[in-house]
């Protein structure tokens, strides 16, 4: 539906529509590498939550979106040394 939403609050990373469950899904990504002090999603802090949820507020105002609630996901993604790459999908994190 829509990618890197921006507005005066901040960013959300993603927003998509699960068409079967007519849900609206704001989605924050968080990339870290391994040897990072915090893991990506320990990133995501208070803070970080009250801004996603001020932007995801601003991305509702004025548009007519059919849907029966919202969600707030988070993707976390950790690069390890070789390159690899460990994704974490917390469904509903906040």
């Amino acid at each position: 539906m829509k990618r890197n939403f921006r507005s005066s609050s901040g960013e959300i990373d993603i927003v998509a529509l699960d068409p079967h469950e007519e849900i609206l899904i704001f989605v924050e990504v968080k990339l870290r590498r391994e040897k990072a002090q915090a893991g990506p999603l320990e990133a995501v802090d208070e803070k970080k939550i009250r801004r996603v949820r001020e932007t995801a507020l601003r991305f509702l105002k004025g548009r007519r979106i059919n849907c029966r609630g919202i969600r707030f996901d988070v993707i976390g993604i950790e690069v390890t040394e070789g390159g690899d790459y460990r994704i974490e999908h917390v469904i509903n994190a906040f």
